[in-house]
């Protein structure tokens, strides 16, 4: 880290480090201010950093997985986790209680079909059969949206080509599938 962050470290200036981590026009003492609220225990530092990785700028990510490596991100990760899968605990009992109430539960996933998959051999068809979205749907799976994945080629001209598709899927958990709410 720079002499200035280490400098706001120990001074415990949490909120010119969260000013330098937000509004700093250069990535690198934005990291290393995210860096400095991490070692100081603040979580927006830890959040950042985790944004950070899904940059398309392979520096950014480098230095940003090298500062994930270090024993205090490793710990505030674990921390994090804990907290998160404790909140989980105490929502799931919740969604138990409600279902035993009458009330009601949902899961949700989403799925990714290839365009394959979804188009059969024979174009010419006017239906087509969707073996895997079928078996979700005979284990309770509803289709709740689509969202169509396409990817540009460049054939003479730019063209969308459909790839295939994500599917939203909606479960509702009756009384007697409440176990099912355990499994993740």
């Amino acid at each position: 880290m720079s002499r200035q962050i280490d400098e706001l470290v120990r001074m415990r200036d949490v909120e010119t480090l969260y000013e330098l981590m937000s509004e700093s026009d250069e990535w690198l003492v934005q990291l290393e201010a995210a860096e400095g609220l991490v070692k100081l225990g603040d979580r927006r530092g830890y959040d950042f950093l985790i944004t950070a990785l899904a940059s398309d700028d392979e520096e950014i990510l480098e230095v940003a997985r090298e500062i994930l490596a270090s024993p205090e991100l490793t710990r505030m990760k674990n921390e994090i986790e804990a907290e998160l899968e404790r909140e989980r605990r105490v929502q799931i009992e919740a969604a138990k209680r409600r279902i035993q109430s009458g009330g009601k539960v949902f899961r949700y996933k989403m799925v990714y079909l290839p365009a394959a998959a979804l188009m059969g051999n024979d174009p010419l068809q006017n239906e087509y059969n969707l073996p895997a979205l079928d078996n979700h749907g005979l284990a309770g799976w509803e289709v709740v949206t689509i969202i169509p994945q396409r990817r540009s080629m460049l054939v003479g001209s730019v063209d969308d080509h459909f790839t295939g598709a994500y599917f939203l899927l909606k479960k509702e958990i009756l009384p007697h599938e409440g176990a099912e709410l355990d499994g993740g």
